[in-house]
């Protein structure tokens, strides 16, 4: 019967310790957040042998999927800011 009761409250302590890490790797593969989650459904659609709870293939997804747009071009500047600079071409 000790042993019983000891197992219980080792095996009760392990979850309490584990709980918080569980937490952060669940929070990781599900996230709240609308873009990483489509992301991570379309490289689960992608590959069947997508691994979400795996940190490394979730990055590379993340870079795969969730592209960063590229830098701004430089633009000729407007109308409205050629006059407002009071620049006069040459004719």
């Amino acid at each position: 019967m000790k042993f019983l009761t000891i197992t219980a409250i080792a095996a009760a302590a392990l979850m309490l310790a584990l709980a918080p890490a569980v937490s952060t790797i669940y929070g990781e593969a599900y996230p709240g957040d609308g873009a990483k989650r489509a992301a991570l459904d379309a490289c689960a659609l992608a590959d069947p042998g997508f691994n979400r709870l795996n940190a490394g293939e979730r990055a590379r997804c993340y870079a795969r999927v969730l592209q960063t747009p590229p830098a701004d071009s430089p633009q000729a500047p407007r109308r409205e800011e050629i006059a407002e600079s009071g620049f006069e071409p040459k004719v």
